[in-house]
């Protein structure tokens, strides 16, 4: 059968794992291919933009210049609508934090122990976005976050991994998948069951697959124009919207209504060591916050409640939270 190739760079399903020179399929921490910035924000000097080679084809990330020599690594997984841009206004006040709780920089070297990346999931923004409908099942993205923790070294030094909403979802499955590879796991502003199905969101997937992403705009950002916007965190939504594939968008807005309760398979994790954190916004509206307490109840675990803070908690609370990500990853020793 011959391989599909999809329109940025790499190949659909069923392909070989992507060659960009640099790699093949055997476990690397680069040096990874650079790639341009996406989306309206510019890039932190600390942060550059790169290419991660996975079967699909590359997804973009962007991380820290210690990346490849750094002893541990917390990675970022975007959520519905989003890449991973939505993590660079938040990204300077964690890298301070970082900075300011690490022994190396006392130490009065230049470069801590900790690196910190995000990348775009499949169909997110100018990551590789396969062409077909079926292309973006729950275990494709599951797939691709073990691929990814596999080429960020996660076999030598085990990642902490956390997600954001539909991030928090694959999250989960990811570290059950591939546990061997993640140090921590911490899931904010995400719950582990669905979310509430109406007759609007019921209709959703097949109205972004007719009409495409666009019909979006209303439901995220009533009264917007598809025009540029003054506001960046606007006009990212607004470019992502045009750049993510419709049908990333179709498929996980089905499936954010129908995916199985994985508390179970994390409570094993739990009693087998695998240290775990739940943070979410006291006014987040998109899980009900009785879902997150009996997950944390389950898991025998203490959530964070940002004060103030709704469904970006990241962008509303952005020191507290940062104070509390680095002070539990401190604690995982």
């Amino acid at each position: 059968m011959a391989t599909r190739r999809n329109d940025r760079g790499g190949d659909d399903r069923g392909g070989k794992a992507v060659d960009d020179g640099i790699g093949n399929a055997r476990t690397f921490c680069g040096p990874f291919r650079r790639t341009p910035a996406f989306g309206p924000f510019d890039t932190p000097d600390f942060l550059r933009t790169f290419a991660i080679p996975v079967t699909v084809g590359t997804l973009t990330a962007f991380g820290t210049h210690n990346l490849e020599t750094a002893d541990r690594v917390s990675l970022f997984i975007p959520g519905f609508t989003g890449s991973k841009e939505d993590f660079i206004p938040f990204f300077p006040t964690l890298w301070s934090e970082v900075l300011q709780r690490s022994e190396v920089t006392r130490r009065g070297e230049t470069e801590p122990s900790r690196a910190i990346v995000a990348y775009s999931q499949r169909g997110q923004g100018d990551s590789a976005a396969p062409h077909e409908p079926g292309a973006y099942e729950l275990e494709d993205f599951v797939a691709d976050g073990c691929e990814v923790l596999e080429r960020l070294g996660g076999r030598e030094r085990p990642i902490d991994l956390v997600g954001h909403s539909f991030g928090g979802v694959m999250a989960r499955r990811v570290a059950i998948r591939c546990p061997e590879m993640v140090r921590s796991l911490t899931v904010f502003d995400s719950g582990v069951q669905p979310v509430r199905s109406t007759p609007i969101i019921k209709a959703g997937p097949a109205i972004i697959r007719a009409i495409g992403t666009k019909a979006l705009f209303p439901v995220f950002r009533w009264g917007m124009r598809d025009l540029p916007q003054k506001d960046r965190l606007a006009e990212l939504f607004r470019q992502c919207m045009h750049a993510s594939s419709k049908y990333h968008l179709a498929s996980v807005a089905r499936f954010m209504t129908d995916f199985d309760d994985v508390t179970p398979d994390l409570a094993r994790l739990r009693e087998s060591g695998m240290p775990m954190a739940m943070l979410y916004g006291e006014h987040d509206d998109v899980w009900p916050h009785e879902v997150y307490e009996r997950e944390a109840e389950e898991l025998d675990i203490t959530p964070m409640v940002m004060p103030d803070a709704a469904h970006l908690a990241q962008d509303d609370q952005p020191e507290e939270f940062a104070r509390c990500l680095v002070g539990f990853w401190d604690r995982c020793r």
